[in-house]
């Protein structure tokens, strides 16, 4: 399987320096570091004909329909419009494919980790819990509050598995994950969006609204570098 991609560092000094590659016609910084990182926070969106001012020390990270870029400052920085494309089946299904040496990674932004805490973004329906080891049969607790637990059977070698079709899931409600033999247990808030986007930067501009941090990490690490 392939490796992750690391994310491409254009170093620039001085005068403009066009962006290579396929233009962007919607460009949404995901990550930002740095003394300019006030100036660019994620979700904001950039115009077409955007200059990007980075001092030393900035690092930015910005997402176009089908690609991603990291720019690392200093330097000015530009990008141009180009025609929009959706995220297509073809490349949500790149994320099956990223391994990290042994450690699985989330095959989809959408799957629920159930070994991290955090708000989880979902759908109308159709959620689906992952899990990074799925070489043993496993037992996961969910439980609300103070409530009584569900037990879910996880069997050997599945890494997804169906929330269960009883728990409801809700805007706003929250879930304690553990899974047994775990050391810990994980908090689940869930924030239902009225649609999950095809647009990747469209996605990627819902997550970082409503604080799906995660599920943006994912996401971003899924997009190749251009």
């Amino acid at each position: 399987m392939n490796s992750r991609l690391p994310l491409l560092a254009i170093m620039a000094a001085g005068a403009c320096v066009a962006l290579s590659g396929p233009a962007f016609s919607k460009a949404l910084v995901v990550r930002s570091a740095g003394p300019s990182a006030k100036a660019y926070p994620p979700g904001k969106a950039l115009p077409d004909s955007a200059k990007i001012s980075l001092q030393p020390g900035d690092s930015l990270t910005i997402l176009g329909p089908g690609s991603k870029r990291t720019l690392r400052g200093p330097g000015t920085f530009a990008t141009a419009s180009g025609d929009a494309t959706a995220m297509t089946a073809s490349k949500r299904a790149r994320f099956g494919a990223m391994r990290t040496g042994d450690l699985a990674l989330n095959p989809s932004p959408w799957n629920l980790d159930v070994t991290q805490s955090g708000t989880m973004c979902v759908g109308a329906t159709g959620l689906q819990m992952w899990r990074p080891n799925s070489e043993e049969a496993v037992k996961l607790s969910i439980s609300k509050g103070s409530g009584s637990a569900t037990t879910v059977d996880w069997p050997a070698g599945k890494s997804t598995l169906a929330w269960p079709g009883a728990i409801k899931v809700e805007d706003g409600s929250e879930y304690q994950l553990a899974l047994a033999g775990g050391t810990t247990s994980e908090r689940v808030r869930f924030a239902v969006l009225p649609a999950i986007p095809d647009a990747v930067t469209d996605a990627a501009q819902a997550l970082i609204a409503r604080g799906c941090q995660n599920q943006l990490d994912v996401l971003v690490e899924g997009i190749e570098d251009e």
